[in-house]
């Protein structure tokens, strides 16, 4: 634990906002023209940043979303072409409550990863709390397209949330269809 302590604290030492002053004007120019990321500025490989990702899904796990959210926000920052990063990030705002910033995330998850099962499966669950059933089950149905097999876990939870998609579409029909006999 202590070994992994001190990694996470040289992980945090390279990225403290000075660090930056050290960087060379060309270093600069590639990262604003998005030719390179934060992440590989500060010398943080892709394996130490999917460390950082697993102790932000952790504290998830562990309903500490304040947390997550912290890590998974820097994360999105020192690399934003990552789409695992951002819908990690939406899903702490979907267990939050938080809609429309988790949707956003998947968002922006999809735009950089439309094959996406989780930010699929996720952004449809947002929709379906927000009520907008139409755009629940597109998702839902991208989904299971993306595997008609049912090798992902969450192909299974699309299905099962479009069936309730698909039941609330068909109560609304019967109830609209019902009203005007009542009268």
């Amino acid at each position: 634990m202590l070994e992994k302590q001190n990694k996470l604290a040289g992980l945090t030492e390279r990225i403290k906002p000075n660090w930056m002053e050290s960087l060379t004007p060309e270093q600069l120019a590639r990262y604003k023209a998005g030719e390179v990321s934060l992440g590989e500025l500060a010398g943080i490989s892709g394996p130490e940043m999917l460390e950082i990702a697993m102790q932000g899904f952790r504290m998830y796990e562990q309903g500490r979303y304040k947390e997550a959210k912290i890590i998974f926000e820097g994360l999105c920052d020192l690399d934003p072409s990552e789409a695992y990063y951002r819908t990690a990030l939406g899903t702490v705002y979907l267990a939050e409550e938080q809609l429309e910033y988790a949707k956003n995330n998947f968002d922006l998850a999809l735009v950089l990863n439309p094959k996406s099962l989780a930010g699929l499966v996720n952004r449809g669950e947002v929709h379906l709390r927000l009520g907008d059933i139409v755009e629940a089950a597109q998702d839902f149905t991208k989904a299971v397209e993306l595997d008609p097999e049912n090798k992902d876990p969450l192909t299974m939870r699309a299905r099962l949330l479009a069936a309730a998609a698909l039941e609330t579409i068909e109560a609304a029909q019967k109830e609209a269809s019902a009203g005007p006999a009542k009268k």
